[in-house]
């Protein structure tokens, strides 16, 4: 696997198919490329990651993604969040995903897309919001 190819293979899935609409080939590939961005940290795929997030939990995979950022500068990382979290499009499956990140990456520039996530239709969107917002009061 190369860089490239795994960056492309993301570029292609933004987002990934929902659970009920994944094969295992597919989400096998997924987890293959997130194991070689552990190894291999990139700044071009905190938010390639982040926007791919599909439907459910990714067959149990997407809440081991956020082992990529912790080995990325934290600043990028906390970019990308804000980033995708103040934008009122995203999808509700990358908002409640990527607010999930907001609360292991506190940081007062998230304040507004977590505030953002607060007004979702989605109520475990919501709850992972205010769990975000928590730990973001608590960061000095």
């Amino acid at each position: 696997m190369t860089k490239n190819n795994a960056l492309e293979f993301l570029s292609m899935h933004q987002p990934m198919p929902a659970d009920c609409d994944l094969s295992q080939e597919l989400i096998d590939e997924y987890d293959a490329i997130r194991e070689f961005f552990i190894q291999n940290p990139d700044r071009k795929a905190i938010t390639l990651f982040m926007s791919s997030y599909g439907e459910g939990d990714g067959w149990g995979v997407y809440p081991l993604v956020e082992e990529i950022f912790y080995n990325c500068d934290i600043n990028d990382v906390v970019i990308s969040i804000q980033k995708i979290l103040e934008d009122r499009h995203v999808p509700k499956s990358v908002r409640y995903w990527v607010t999930q990140h907001a609360a292991a990456f506190p940081d007062k520039r998230l304040l507004k897309g977590v505030n953002i996530s607060l007004e979702s239709d989605d109520e475990d969107t919501r709850d992972v919001a205010l769990v975000a917002l928590d730990f973001i009061q608590e960061e000095k």
